[in-house]
């Protein structure tokens, strides 16, 4: 992964998020970090596209920094919009419902990302969208890359 390039997608299609956003501050692998935090830029794209493709589910109170949660009580099965990240080099990540979704409770789920408070901070991938890849990182060639079977 080169932090200089960091594409987001919902639906396959790319949000609008201009390319400074991720370029100028870099993006880093957490895994200490339960949530990916974004940029505000970032996350208002994310969160407005999310939003308005769940629409068919009700909205629910925030959770801690979590401002974008669902109560799915009375649901046989939701379906959730596909999000990735693409990394320079073409590296697509495909998120797992678990790195979508966070769940405080049951049938009370939040998207797993939050913004942070500053366009110039630095983007986190954490924990939550990295626990279905198993990340390989190669210090000598200066590249991070992701493969599906991490831990479930």
């Amino acid at each position: 992964m080169n932090r200089r390039s960091v594409v987001l997608s919902l639906l396959l299609q790319k949000l609008e998020i201009p390319p400074s956003v991720f370029s100028t501050p870099g993006a880093l692998i957490d895994s200490g970090t339960v949530v990916s935090r974004l940029p505000p830029k970032a996350y208002a794209a994310l969160r407005s596209a999310f939003v308005a493709e769940m629409s068919q589910y009700p909205t629910a109170a925030g959770f801690l920094i979590l401002d974008t949660c669902f109560d799915f009580t009375g649901f046989e099965t939701v379906t959730l919009p596909r999000v990735s990240f693409t990394f320079s080099g073409g590296v697509v990540v495909d998120l797992e419902p678990t790195g979508i979704l966070y769940s405080p409770t049951t049938s009370y789920y939040c998207l797993a990302f939050a913004g942070n408070d500053d366009d110039g901070k630095a983007a986190i991938f954490g924990s939550a969208q990295q626990q279905t890849l198993e990340v390989v990182y190669d210090g000598v060639g200066g590249r991070v890359g992701f493969a599906p079977n991490g831990f479930n």
